[in-house]
């Protein structure tokens, strides 16, 4: 068993904007900076044996801020944002998310990471992180839409699942048990 705690990355510029993120490499602000280190105050690292952290900007800083030396950081690329392809640096607008997360539509187009893609991606970093790491307790920092998937992979899911009833925060930590 694992049990893991997952950090969405503290805000940047783009957050504040209402902007799509993905996979463009976007510093934390001022805030962001702020919020890392706000909770790095209430994390017991005595009781975490590895950090596990995306390797864009905004996840990298909110691992050095949260962490600093106190326990590994290994960057895994597998914890990268789900890729919004053409939609990157766009407003996110309520229509476009319905659309990325509708399950049975599984929309691609735009060079978007389909719904089905990430899942199967987030299954996949569960099932290695579980064998390269058994029985840790490990700190994910990652990216809001990835969360997500790794979430509704840990709990479950089917083709009715509701995928906006949960919408990670900036710099809250999330705690579950895996087997």
């Amino acid at each position: 068993m694992n049990k893991i705690y997952i950090v969405r990355h503290g805000k940047t510029d783009w957050n504040v904007k209402g902007l799509l993120q993905g996979t463009i490499d976007i510093e934390l602000n001022e805030e962001g900076i702020k919020e890392a280190k706000e909770l790095s105050e209430k994390i017991d690292f005595s009781k975490i044996d590895i950090c596990l952290c995306s390797p864009l900007k905004r996840t990298r800083e909110t691992a050095r801020i949260l962490v600093g030396n106190k326990i590994p950081i290994i960057y895994d690329s597998m914890l990268v944002e789900r890729s919004f392809g053409d939609y990157e640096g766009k407003p996110n607008n309520s229509d476009l998310i319905e659309q990325q997360w509708d399950y049975k539509l599984n929309d691609s187009s735009n060079n978007i990471e389909s719904i089905k893609i990430c899942l199967a991606r987030a299954k996949n970093f569960l099932d290695k992180m579980k064998k390269e790491y058994p029985n840790k307790t490990i700190l994910i920092i990652s990216h809001g839409a990835f969360i997500k998937a790794l979430h509704f992979n840990i709990i479950g899911y089917n083709e009715k699942t509701d995928f906006l009833s949960f919408n990670p925060k900036n710099s809250v930590l999330y705690e579950y048990e895996i087997n």
